[in-house]
């Protein structure tokens, strides 16, 4: 059952003009799965109370003993401008949480996580990286992670800590790095990073024309085990 709660920020990270990380601090903690999602308002509310107007955000942590969740926001419209004009540390918000399905392999704890992160499409990742990481099974994990510019990788540093060369694959589609794969991601990208492409399990995350697109590719290589989330 979902938890209606208010949170405390405790603190507000600026990685771009457009994109902010909040870190939540819920009165009332409950454990979740790493890739579900929150809805956060505004508004001071219970349980009892008709829910207000709200926005959808994918948890960036997983269930953890600091008792905090931590949120990717993008300023891409009326609401999360008011967000970004209203919210800093110490601001009180509502969420109601968690939900979703776009969550680790429950019975198979051997093949591979292939994730495609398109932009902020990143956020529900930053949770399977902890998960995996708590479970002693993040070697299963590789990351193929696409943004315009090197400077629009989120949270760069944690993923480079955490995940080695041959985990953490960066793609950037309008500039030329030496850092990254100056390119799109490849269908023939996303097969090659798994040991074993017809059993590994792929989640995909980014605009719906990103999804949809990996989506028909994975299924043209008659793969079954293909996951979406979408944020536009």
């Amino acid at each position: 059952m979902a938890v209606v709660t208010q949170a405390e920020i405790l603190s507000v990270i600026e990685h771009t003009a457009e994109i902010r990380e909040y870190i939540l601090k819920p009165d009332k903690y409950r454990r979740f799965e790493a890739g579900m999602f929150l809805q956060l308002s505004l508004e001071e509310v219970d349980s009892s109370d008709y829910w207000p107007e709200s926005r959808t955000f994918s948890l960036a942590s997983y269930y953890n003993k600091e008792k905090v969740i931590r949120l990717v926001i993008k300023k891409a419209g009326r609401y999360t401008t008011r967000i970004f004009n209203e919210v800093e540390k110490g601001s009180e918000v509502t969420i109601k949480y968690a939900y979703g399905d776009f969550i680790l392999p429950v019975f198979d704890q051997k093949n591979d996580i292939i994730c495609l992160a398109g932009g902020t499409g990143i956020t529900p990742f930053f949770s399977f990286v902890e998960a995996l990481e708590e479970q002693n099974e993040l070697e299963r994990l590789k990351l193929l992670y696409s943004a315009k510019k090197y400077e629009d990788f989120i949270r760069l540093d944690y993923l480079k800590e955490k995940l080695n060369d041959d985990q953490l694959l960066l793609f950037t589609t309008q500039e030329e790095n030496k850092e990254t794969i100056n390119r799109r991601i490849t269908k023939e990208d996303v097969i090659n990073a798994a040991s074993n492409y017809q059993e590994a399990h792929y989640y995909i995350c980014g605009t719906t024309e990103f999804n949809l697109d990996f989506k028909e590719k994975l299924e043209a290589e008659n793969l079954k085990k293909i996951y979406l989330d979408q944020w536009e």
